[in-house]
């Protein structure tokens, strides 16, 4: 994947940053004036996080629990924080720093596509994701999702700074970086055992030095861990990184109803299609006096057993229902058992050219240059194992994977285009 012509424009990437700074922003204050009637009902989480963080003024609370999982602490944190510098104005500061960091983060995409293709596949993709919709309706919402995705983008940059430049000071920013990623949502720590070996077969210092930045990595990553870990080992005996929920999200996703809505829904808007959408599952009614009765440290042990139990009598069930998480994890688009079909449809229209060019772009980027992209291999991996293992979710699919999904499919739509004349002139033009 060579550099195109585009390439030799002079323009100054310092004011074409500026300009894609301001076309973010534009963009997401746009969406921003018209996603309240889209209803799309992403915002579920934030009545929860509303509630932690004002807790946490009130009672100096920071044990935040839920039935399924010990919560990950660092997004109530920050939205108390907030709350106590802004008062009633929490809200409106809140959304604004959110906002302006959206914003930024297409010029931090922007650099990563550049390093990872060129100048011209950088411009692209920056553009796609300015205003890839499934992307848009997350930036007015208070949860953990816009940030999370912030974070990634922020930590796979420096990153790739950091192997580039065989600096311990940045792999200890790289570190701290992600720390806060794993903090604001857990499952990317399945992307940590990446980490050492994406080290090593990049970076060019010696076998000991490698593995010092790996273990500088480690120690720093573990080193955010301690407050919150330590917080919840002297109240409950278990150290948490961040959240806990191996348990839980495994019977989550291995139940007859989860099994039953996953393979043959009940009707959308139904009873019991909003009973199994809340997640308020027959089996976790049936296990209420049992966790009723035991501390917040054995629930996992309780909710792994029940979804054992459950897999050990219904191993064919086990094997379908794997293939239909694997199934929706490749599948672009929102899941049609819980949207609309017209919304189904738009979704998947908008995101296939996405998904069939970046997997395109995947296959040939590893084959160029496996080294250099085995940090998009971590990701997927780490997202097969939560999906699929777990249960598939697509809202974390769309903020953990789709940024660089779009980098890769713009790679490929770049060398197309360099194949025909045609496209040759668009690209100069």
């Amino acid at each position: 994947m060579g550099r195109s012509l585009m390439d030799t424009v002079v323009w100054p990437d310092v004011r074409l940053e500026r300009w894609i700074f301001i076309s973010f922003l534009l963009v997401r204050i746009g969406f921003i004036g018209v996603s309240e009637k889209l209803g799309l009902e992403l915002d579920r989480d934030s009545i929860l996080y509303d509630q932690q963080s004002t807790a946490i003024i009130e009672h100096g609370d920071f044990d935040f629990q839920a039935l399924q999982f010990t919560m990950a602490p660092l997004y109530s944190c920050y939205q108390a924080v907030h709350k106590l510098i802004f008062g009633g104005y929490w809200k409106w500061s809140l959304g604004l720093v959110q906002l302006l960091l959206c914003s930024f983060t297409g010029v931090i995409l922007f650099r990563m596509a550049k390093r990872l293709f060129d100048r011209t596949t950088a411009m692209v993709s920056t553009a796609v994701y300015c205003v890839f919709p499934l992307t848009l309706v997350w930036v007015n919402t208070f949860a953990q999702d816009m940030p999370f995705q912030i974070n990634l983008i922020f930590f796979l940059y420096v990153l790739m700074i950091a192997l580039e430049k065989d600096s311990w000071r940045w792999t200890a920013f790289a570190a701290s970086l992600f720390a806060i990623t794993f903090l604001t949502k857990s499952h990317i720590l399945l992307f940590a055992p990446f980490v050492p070996l994406i080290m090593w077969v990049n970076m060019r210092g010696s076998t000991v030095r490698r593995l010092a930045h790996a273990g500088l990595f480690a120690m720093i990553s573990f080193a955010f861990t301690l407050p919150y870990g330590l917080y919840q080992y002297n109240k409950h005996g278990q150290y948490v990184l961040s959240s806990t929920g191996q348990g839980g999200h495994f019977l989550w996703g291995h139940n007859e109803d989860t099994y039953r809505f996953i393979v043959d829904p009940p009707a959308l808007g139904s009873d019991e299609h909003r009973r199994i959408l809340n997640m308020d599952f027959l089996v976790v009614r049936e296990l209420k006096d049992t966790l009723a009765s035991v501390g917040v440290k054995e629930r996992q042990s309780i909710f792994m057993d029940a979804a054992l139990k459950w897999c050990r009598a219904n191993p064919e069930k086990v094997r379908e229902l794997a293939a239909y998480d694997l199934w929706y994890f490749l599948v672009p688009g929102v899941n049609y058992h819980l949207y609309s079909f017209t919304n189904w449809l738009v979704t998947f229209l908008l995101s296939l050219p996405i998904y069939v060019l970046g997997y395109i772009g995947i296959y040939r980027s590893l084959r160029a240059n496996w080294r250099k992209h085995l940090y998009l291999v971590g990701l997927i991996v780490c997202m097969l194992v939560f999906s699929v293992g777990f249960f598939v979710q697509n809202r974390f699919r769309t903020i953990t994977l789709e940024p660089y999904y779009i980098i890769y499919a713009s790679a490929t739509a770049v060398w197309l285009m360099q194949r025909s004349a045609l496209g040759r002139r668009i690209l100069e033009a």
